[in-house]
């Protein structure tokens, strides 16, 4: 059909591998017998018809070439491309199943994955959470909702005594890894630019707070942030970051109450070294969750309570301090 040898030659100019070949039309003859086969041929009115049901203008049979990419592009872009979304968005929809049936805020569901965490069988705790993502609940809510509060959940048995050091270790090691075997799912449609914002995320040296740092990194990655984040950083290496190359944030996770004068000595060296004179610093940690205004204390410009949050608050400060 002159159809397919019209595709044949629209393919030829839009799919060529070099800037040169793109360059090359085909022959005007190739057109010309196209068309010319388009006088002839006993379905030329089938060939009209189809135009028309994929929602243009029909072709004329005299068409030249620039007539064709233009009819094509207008397909793809009032046609093809909508119908993409819709099919695309229908899978989604037919495969996700309703998040009403499931309720992450639970506290049952929280009991038994804290249980599931603190068995010697780790993979249990791996399909729990596999099992909730099936269903169609998101990460993000999965790590939110029931990853932050059953390590919570972890640190509240050390310090009641129901659970010890090695059991409450091994269950936020097992939080940690479900959050890094998830990780190619949760980046999946990261952003990407290359003018995104820089961020430093690491733990105050000596703090041993780095499960919710974690998590939190990931949320920025996911939102197109560049991240470093070495868990083993001294103050030197921190210190070096910010004076070399610019950074936008840096964030300092904090175990107890006695690293806050640490932590503002910290703070404030970084400010005064920083090769970006609006850098900002956000805190976290449990003591912060505990007492959010301790920021103004330690001079910190942000407190992330939780991953979320922590961007949210984070990009407004960026978004402010561009405007100024």
């Amino acid at each position: 059909m002159p159809l397919r040898r019209y595709a044949g030659l629209i393919k030829e100019k839009l799919f060529s591998k070099s800037e040169e070949q793109q360059k090359v039309n085909p022959q005007r003859a190739e057109w010309d017998a196209c068309a010319e086969e388009d006088l002839n041929h006993s379905h030329d009115q089938r060939v009209k018809q189809l135009a028309v049901d994929i929602g243009n203008q029909p072709l004329s049979l005299k068409a030249g070439p620039q007539e064709h990419l233009d009819w094509l592009m207008q397909t793809i872009e009032t046609n093809v491309i909508p119908r993409l979304l819709v099919a695309h968005s229908s899978a989604i929809e037919a495969n996700r199943s309703p998040l009403m049936n499931v309720r992450l805020n639970d506290p049952q569901r929280v009991d038994e994955l804290t249980h599931l965490v603190l068995r010697d069988d780790a993979t249990k705790a791996a399909e729990f959470v596999q099992a909730l993502y099936e269903q169609g609940v998101p990460l993000d809510e999965i790590y939110l909702r029931l990853l932050a509060p059953v390590a919570r959940r972890l640190g509240v048995m050390w310090v009641e005594d129901s659970a010890s050091f090695t059991q409450v270790t091994t269950g936020i090691w097992r939080i940690k890894q479900l959050i890094y075997d998830f990780s190619p799912l949760f980046q999946e449609f990261a952003r990407t630019d290359d003018q995104a914002p820089h961020a430093v995320l690491v733990p105050l040296p000596g703090s041993q707070h780095t499960l919710g740092l974690f998590m939190v990194s990931e949320f920025f990655r996911r939102a197109g942030w560049k991240v470093w984040g070495e868990l083993a950083a001294t103050q030197a290496d921190i210190v070096v970051a910010v004076k070399t190359q610019h950074v936008d944030l840096v964030g300092l996770s904090v175990s107890t109450e006695d690293q806050l004068p640490a932590l503002h000595r910290f703070i404030s060296l970084l400010k005064a070294e920083s090769l970006n004179p609006t850098i900002g610093v956000m805190v976290g940690g449990p003591i912060f969750n505990a007492r959010p205004e301790l920021k103004q204390e330690v001079q910190a410009d942000i407190v992330g309570l939780d991953a979320e949050e922590a961007l949210a608050q984070a990009e407004f400060f960026l978004e402010k301090n561009q405007h100024h």
